[in-house]
């Protein structure tokens, strides 16, 4: 007659059980750690400089303070510069 272990089965059944609330802890940390780089991404803002900072030094909180700062700063607009070249046609001609 085989006998059930119970001890391993319910280990088994917590062991399960933690390993998913491991991943679910680890989703909702790695999320939080990357909103800076989300919202610059959203914002189409620096995006890689925040990811940058946001990657090698969100760990320290102020990196991630800083990464979060520059993904909420003001997105810059592109300028357009117009460059007016002046020919002298007299002077090309040689006279």
């Amino acid at each position: 007659m085989t006998s059930i272990n119970f001890e391993k089965a319910t280990f088994a059944v917590v062991s399960a059980g933690l390993r998913g609330v491991i991943a679910i802890l680890l989703s909702v940390f790695t999320l939080f750690y990357l909103f800076p780089t989300s919202l610059a991404m959203v914002r189409s803002h620096r995006t890689g400089l925040v990811f940058t900072i946001n990657f090698l030094f969100g760990w320290t909180v102020i990196g991630w303070i800083v990464s979060l700062v520059i993904a909420f700063g003001d997105t810059v607009q592109p300028q357009n510069i117009t460059i007016v070249q002046v020919v002298d046609f007299d002077r090309l001609k040689g006279e």
